[in-house]
């Protein structure tokens, strides 16, 4: 799989490449889906989208017809109808589903877990944390939040133990 990511900043673009993408366009160059086209001309197969507000437009102008779009994200507002045209897909991932929905295989999701636990052992998987505050406390909580909120962080921060 070619990847290509979305990256505005110098330090975002370097963290990008060095979890393995293979390109990386600046989403806030107004010749950001002219890019990606030249990049991927039959266009794109699949979109992981960690921030969808604002991307749907770009979705469709550079996705092929019947892609996927895998999002992980929270926003409540977004307008699908310029997915029709091409028939894309939007798939949610959520990883507590299973559980809150009282899915009747709970065992599945420790099973995922497990396997994805391997892949990071065997070096097949890499994982994406990059800030850790140690100690669940408030101030910990305070300052993780506070990160996540600038909406600048670079990969996942963690509250540990």
């Amino acid at each position: 799989m070619r990847v290509i990511a979305l990256a505005s900043r110098p330090e975002s673009a370097d963290w990008v490449r060095r979890m393995g993408s293979d390109h990386v366009v600046d989403y806030r160059d107004p010749g950001c889906a002219k890019r990606i086209q030249a990049l991927a001309p039959g266009g794109v197969d699949v979109v992981f989208s960690a921030w969808s507000k604002g991307n749907i437009g770009l979705y469709a102008k550079v996705m092929r017809p019947f892609g996927h779009i895998a999002a992980i994200d929270d926003e409540w507002h977004l307008d699908w109808y310029a997915l029709k045209d091409k028939a894309l897909s939007w798939e949610w991932e959520f990883m507590f589903a299973r559980s809150k929905h009282h899915a009747t295989d709970l065992i599945r999701q420790h099973d995922i877990l497990e396997r994805i636990a391997h892949m990071i052992d065997a070096g097949d998987l890499v994982s994406t944390v990059t800030t850790r505050f140690e100690g669940i406390d408030a101030a910990h909580l305070r300052r993780a939040h506070a990160l996540v909120e600038t909406g600048h962080g670079i990969g996942k921060v963690v509250v540990g133990r």
